[in-house]
């Protein structure tokens, strides 16, 4: 049962039987930012990010590079449902959030993709830059 608890990335430095850092108070408070699963694949032209992000659309995420870190933000906006009276509610509105740090990337040439609820992102490396050497002259 504990293997349940949800994992968060809150700053809470205990932690818990499961080793996550779940506060059950910052969930009750709306406060929790959960962390999307992800895969980073390498080839020798690209690195692939895949985060899982079921059921959210297209226009609830963003995905941003600033000063070398990607940062992958979904959230859902939760409608004011009327006249919808729950008898037990368990599918929450929650916000994901990642950040990776990120170096000999194109940042012009990121492409991203969002098909059956996995975010796939492309970043093209940058082509490694080799020092030339110059011969000196001794006289």
């Amino acid at each position: 049962m504990y293997d349940m608890i949800p994992f968060t990335t809150t700053t809470t430095k205990k932690q818990y039987k499961t080793g996550s850092r779940w506060d059950p108070f910052q969930e009750f408070f709306g406060t929790v930012v959960y962390s999307a699963a992800t895969d980073i694949k390498e080839s020798d032209e690209a690195f692939t990010l895949e985060t899982e992000l079921p059921g959210y659309d297209k226009s609830e995420i963003s995905v941003n590079m600033k000063e070398g870190v990607l940062t992958i933000h979904a959230e859902h906006k939760e409608e004011a449902e009327s006249g919808k009276e729950y008898i037990r509610r368990e599918r929450t509105w929650q916000t994901v959030k990642r950040s990776f740090e990120v170096t000999g990337v194109d940042a012009a040439g990121i492409t991203a993709e969002y098909v059956n609820g996995i975010l796939r992102l492309t970043l093209p490396k940058l082509p490694e830059v080799i020092p030339q050497q110059h011969q000196i002259e001794i006289q």
